[in-house]
Parts: structure tokens; C-alpha cells; sequence
């Protein structure tokens, strides 16, 4: 229930030709949730149609792993994506995601490796929650931690746009909009009403429609702008998150003398500090991608810095008030990048990070169209820091998985298409929402930690207060015990529920 791992292994599989639904599934949104989605759909649909709004989507530099170059000599890295705020920021990906992709593309592994060996890594955190360092379970999982990506957020969407159109022939992309929704009263359902989704041009009957279009959110405005609106509820608040992304390219060789945990050449993760409310409001990330990149996330709570260059992080990070002092390699990886003037070639950009919602479609099942769901950031979109938004979304596009292989269409009475059940989207917004409401539960409650934070409407900073107690209390713990370290780090790849961290024993 709280989970979507008994959906991995049926994610990849087909249905038999002759029995794939007759009809299109539409897609609004082409980025990393539109096309998790999209291979979904091949295996169910005679047909899936992606619109996508950006037309660089549809140009070969959106199937290049090049490096965007800032142009004019401006140290301010390049975003060929506007829309996507965070194209070009530091992104983490659980375990979770990287099994579904397994299954979802068997040669995910070997296409990943041809961009650089690095994208497939032992998930080896090096974590500090807190402050305080978190040992991987390596005895639990048997002395070899499960593989995970490691990639840059434009990297990945790359990766997927790539093997979705080379393994999923019935996937058509288009440039244009999704609209708005009409009533198709030849075709009506008998529970609900059909709909009809226009693009730039014409106009597709969807037997299945999927909001992927993230911050823009497309469902609530078709939905409030039919004849008869529906409000759909929702929370909002504002953690008032900023962070630098700063991005350097540096040889490996030059860090050889670095003293990392396991040496840099085999390091994805270097260091990831997040605070306690009570201490500090920064975070402080670095990891190492695909060619040779070298990515750092200066971050806080209401945070006035702006780091521009190694001295500026290093400032940064010695400012940091933590139960544990930052290990001694951080500033050694500074001083390499100081000595090789890496400064000069780096980017950055800076992201104020909007304000977190939560569109709670599962209270108005009876309200909104059976064959119209969404998935990802169309939903809900959280505080980025604990890297969940990525794999939000596959959570969304296992759970459509598993609910097509279960479900069994319906002939239309007047065509030779086919209808979704009646109770398709009751189903899917359900077991969604038990798979993810606890992530805006658990981020909601940490980011009330702070005082700048401003609360949910009717709600006040103490609440969640429990939670963070337990927390701080839980990564004392994990700090000490492996056997609790490993259910802290399992849960937190979503390889295991939630609930495991809250056991009488722990």
C-alpha cells in the first residue's frame, strides 16, 4: 500500500498485441514525467500521443549529452528549458527509480555507461543528516550496496527522451498545448464525461489523459473552466528555499590526492549536509556526474548568501553550525580547485525555490473525468533538497503501470475503440496518493522547522513538531546502530516503506 515495488515487475512487460486498448492515451508534458509515462502507455495503448509546448524538445540538441555553454561569456549556465526551473541543478535519484528504469529498459545499465561509467553507481550517500554521518548498511546488503543513477538532471530527461523514442514505436511527440477538455456526448461514459483534448491544430479523443505538465499544472485549468467547474483542494506554503547551484569540470586525476571515503574516482555522492532546524538553516551538497562534472548546492531557509566561487563555499561552509565538524576532504576538494583556477570555467545559477503545493484531486474523485489522472509535479511539488521529485514521478508512472495490467477496458457500444472502468481514476488517485502523500507530510513537517517558513493556510509552525523530534531522535540512532541506519536508508530510497523506521524495536 505504501509502496509501488510489487508494480517493478510487471512495469516493462507488454500487453499482448491483440489485446492492447484500442485508443490514444494523450500526455501533456514531455519532460521527465511525461515520458516515464509515455513507455507506460506503449505497453497498453495502440497509441500515445506527447504534447510538449517547448519545440527545442523536438531538435536533435534535446538528444545530445553536450554540455549547454553559456553564451557570451557569462558565467550563468544555460537553460534550453525554461520551463524546467531546475534543468540545470544538482539532482539525486533513490534506488527506487533506478530499479523501475531496470524494468522499464532492460539495457538502461549499458546505454547509461556510453555517456560516462559514472551514471550507474553503488549508492553510497555520504550522507549527514543533521549533521550526523550516516554509515551505509554495507553488512546488510551483504558487503555490495544496490546501484543507483548517477546523472545530471538534464542528462537523465536526455537518457529517457532517447529510449523512449528508440524502443516505443506507437509514442508520437508533438509541439504544442494542451488546452482545454470538452464534453464528447457520442462517446459519453456511462459513470462520467469523455473528453476531447485539443492541441495547436486538432482535437484527439483521450481514452486516457495525463496531466504531466508540472508547475504549470494544466488539469486544474481544464477542469475550472468547464461549464461546471470543480475547485480542487489544495495546500500551499512557502519554505522560502534558496540555494547556488555552482558546476565545475575538473579532471579526476587532479583530486587523487583528496582523502573521500573510497577515493574520488569511484565517488557520485561526496558530501551531502543537511541541518538541524535548531542549529543552521544551509545545506551544502557536492557530487560528481557524468564528464567530469563537479557539481556544488549552497541552499538554505531564507538563505542571503550567494556563493560565486570556491573561496565563496568554502566561507559558506565553515560558517555551517552542525553537531559534527565537515570532514577535512570538503575543504581539500576546494583547495584543488583553487590551485587548477577551475573558477574561471565554472557556472552557476541561482534558484529561488517556489512555494510547495499539494492539489489534493483524491478528495474530489467523484468530481473529475474517470479517464484523467496526473502524475509528478502536476500533483504535488515539494522541497527539492531530499531529491524526491524525480522519483515522485516513477512512483506515479509504477502505480499507472500496475493499475493497466489490472484494469480491463470495455468495448465503446458506437466505435471500435475501447473504454478505461469506471472507477480507473478512483483507483489510481488513491493508491497514489498513499504512496506519496507521506513524502509532503514529511518534507511539510521538516521545512516548519524554521521560523521564515509561512505555514499552510490555518495551520502554525508547530505542527509536525512530533515528527522532527522523532527524526532528530531517529538519525541520533542510525548515527550508532546499523541495523536502524539501514532501515533509515532503505526507506529513504523507497526500496522499503516508510513505516520501517518507526518499528516497536527501533
Amino acid at each position: 500500500k505504501l509502496t509501488a515495488l510489487h508494480d517493478l515487475p510487471s512495469l516493462g512487460k507488454r500487453r499482448a498485441k491483440d489485446k492492447l486498448i484500442e485508443g490514444t492515451a494523450v500526455i501533456a508534458g514531455g519532460s521527465v514525467a511525461g515520458l516515464l509515462t509515455a513507455r507506460v502507455c506503449s505497453a497498453h495503448f495502440t497509441r500515445v500521443l506527447v504534447v510538449e509546448p517547448e519545440e527545442w524538445t523536438s531538435t536533435p540538441a534535446a538528444l545530445s549529452h553536450e554540455s549547454q555553454h553559456p553564451k557570451g561569456g557569462s558565467q550563468k549556465s544555460f537553460n534550453p528549458r525554461p520551463r524546467v526551473q531546475q534543468y540545470n541543478s544538482v539532482h539525486n535519484y533513490q534506488i527506487f527509480t533506478y530499479l523501475a528504469l531496470k524494468e522499464m529498459f532492460p539495457d538502461i545499465e549499458a546505454e547509461a555507461r556510453t555517456i560516462d561509467p559514472i551514471t550507474v553507481a553503488s549508492c553510497d550517500l555520504h550522507v549527514y543528516p543533521l549533521g550526523r554521518y550516516l554509515r551505509p548498511p554495507i553488512a546488510f546488503y551483504k558487503g555490495s550496496l544496490p546501484k543507483f543513477l548517477s546523472i545530471t538532471r538534464h542528462g537523465y530527461e536526455t537518457l529517457l527522451r532517447k529510449l523512449v523514442k528508440n524502443t516505443c514505436s506507437n509514442v508520437e511527440f508533438v509541439t504544442g498545448t494542451v488546452t482545454g477538455l470538452n464534453t464528447e456526448p457520442q462517446r459519453a461514459h456511462a459513470f462520467c464525461d469523455r473528453l476531447v483534448f485539443f492541441d495547436l491544430s486538432a482535437s484527439t479523443i483521450a481514452e486516457l489523459c495525463l496531466d504531466c505538465t508540472g508547475p504549470t499544472m494544466a488539469a486544474l485549468k481544464w477542469i475550472s473552466a468547464r461549464d461546471a467547474p470543480v475547485e480542487i483542494p489544495r495546500q500551499v506554503y512557502d519554505h522560502k528555499l534558496y540555494y547556488v547551484n555552482r558546476e565545475y569540470h575538473v579532471d579526476p586525476s587532479a583530486m587523487e590526492a583528496v582523502c573521500i571515503p573510497g577515493g574520488y574516482a569511484n565517488a557520485s555522492i561526496v558530501y551531502i549536509f543537511y541541518p538541524d532546524s535548531r542549529l543552521d538553516h544551509r545545506i551544502l551538497m557536492i557530487m560528481r556526474r557524468e564528464n567530469n562534472k563537479l557539481q556544488f548546492v549552497c541552499g538554505g531557509w531564507d538563505m542571503a548568501d550567494r556563493p560565486r566561487s570556491a573561496a565563496d563555499i568554502r566561507a559558506f561552509a565553515s560558517d555551517i553550525k552542525s553537531a559534527c565538524l565537515i570532514p577535512d576532504y570538503v575543504f581539500q576538494i576546494l583547495d584543488v580547485l583553487e590551485k587548477n583556477n577551475c573558477d574561471k570555467s565554472a557556472t552557476f545559477n541561482d534558484i529561488r525555490v517556489p512555494p510547495a503545493y499539494f492539489n489534493q484531486y483524491h478528495k474530489v474523485i467523484d468530481q473529475i473525468p474517470s479517464n484523467l489522472i496526473a502524475v509528478g509535479d502536476s500533483v504535488m511539488r515539494v522541497n527539492p533538497v531530499r531529491g524526491h521529485g524525480c522519483t515522485k514521478a516513477m512512483i506515479g508512472a509504477a502505480t499507472l503501470s500496475g493499475i493497466l495490467h489490472e484494469c480491463r477496458p470495455v468495448n465503446a457500444a458506437d466505435s471500435s475503440l475501447q473504454d478505461l472502468p469506471h472507477d480507473f481514476a478512483r483507483t489510481f488517485w488513491t493508491r497514489q496518493n498513499n504512496r506519496t502523500q507521506p513524502i509532503w507530510e514529511q518534507l511539510k513537517s521538516e521545512d516548519y522547522g524554521w521560523s521564515t517558513t509561512i505555514p499552510v493556510e490555518g495551520e502554525i509552525l508547530d505542527h509536525g513538531a512530533p515528527v522532527r523530534w522523532y527524526t532528530r531522535n531517529l538519525f541520533c540512532a542510525a548515527s550508532q546502530d546499523e541495523s536502524i541506519a539501514a532501515a533509515v536508508y532503505s526507506s529513504a530510497m523507497f526500496i522499503a516503506p516508510n513505516s520501517d523506521v518507526t518499528t516497536p524495536s527501533i
